[in-house]
């Protein structure tokens, strides 16, 4: 089976050299170039050079800003994924990325740098954006859910970790999946379910109550519009 190619950006030369050692032991992800200046024009002429499957974008800040050069990225390179990486970010930027990301064909992650911890966890995301998915750092979510209509405000109820765990839930992915992911055991993700359920009214005893679940953080996330609310 081929290897997924992956092209790195990343503002900062030691984040560079790291992510470069950790992928050398992911034997599904093959890094096929490294910007090496933090110019991120720099992408445009890495990707035609490479035809990655997804870059890694790593900057110290997300704003509006940078969102308008990731649109020119993904204009010029409409099949390749996104995942981002920023240590801070701003309530316009994110808004900004949500657009993008809902525009975008491709999948896209944004996630704050200190939420990864472990390779296993980033190679995941790195191959759910190649399959199309849309991933937002748990702790960001908050801020989108409090921008958006006051009635998907019911999130905020879920802890940062129930959040995350929503978010792989939303994306298909199984428990012990998650688990591995997340590195906890399953059981731990189980109780995380419970309580998602419990916080949103819906019955751990109902078949729906999953499907539910997903389908309020879609409509929340602004990844699925209000009419296509599942109501039971």
């Amino acid at each position: 089976m081929s290897k997924l190619k992956l092209y790195i950006f990343e503002e900062q030369e030691i984040l560079r050299e790291a992510y470069k050692t950790a992928f050398r032991a992911e034997s599904t992800i093959e890094v096929v170039g490294v910007a090496e200046d933090g110019n991120l024009e720099a992408v445009l002429g890495g990707l035609a050079t490479y035809h990655p499957d997804v870059v890694l974008v790593g900057i110290k800040s997300l704003q509006a800003s940078i969102i308008e050069k990731l649109e020119d990225v993904r204009h010029e390179n409409p099949q390749v994924g996104l995942v981002l990486l920023s240590a801070l970010y701003d309530i316009k930027g994110i808004k900004r990325l949500r657009e993008f990301a809902r525009k975008s064909s491709q999948g896209c992650a944004f996630l704050l740098k200190h939420s990864i911890d472990k390779v296993a966890q980033l190679a995941r995301i790195v191959h759910s954006v190649s399959e199309g998915q849309v991933i937002v750092d748990s702790m960001v979510m908050e801020g989108l859910i409090e921008s958006q209509d006051p009635s998907a405000t019911f999130l905020k109820e879920l802890t940062p970790r129930e959040l995350e765990v929503l978010s792989w839930v939303a994306k298909g992915f199984r428990n012990q999946t998650i688990a591995e992911v997340l590195c906890v055991d399953p059981k731990t993700v189980e109780r995380h379910i419970n309580s998602i359920y419990s916080k949103l009214n819906l019955s751990s005893e109902s078949k729906h109550a999953r499907v539910s679940a997903v389908m309020l953080y879609l409509r929340a996330t602004g990844q699925l519009p209000a009419d296509d609310l599942m109501r039971e």
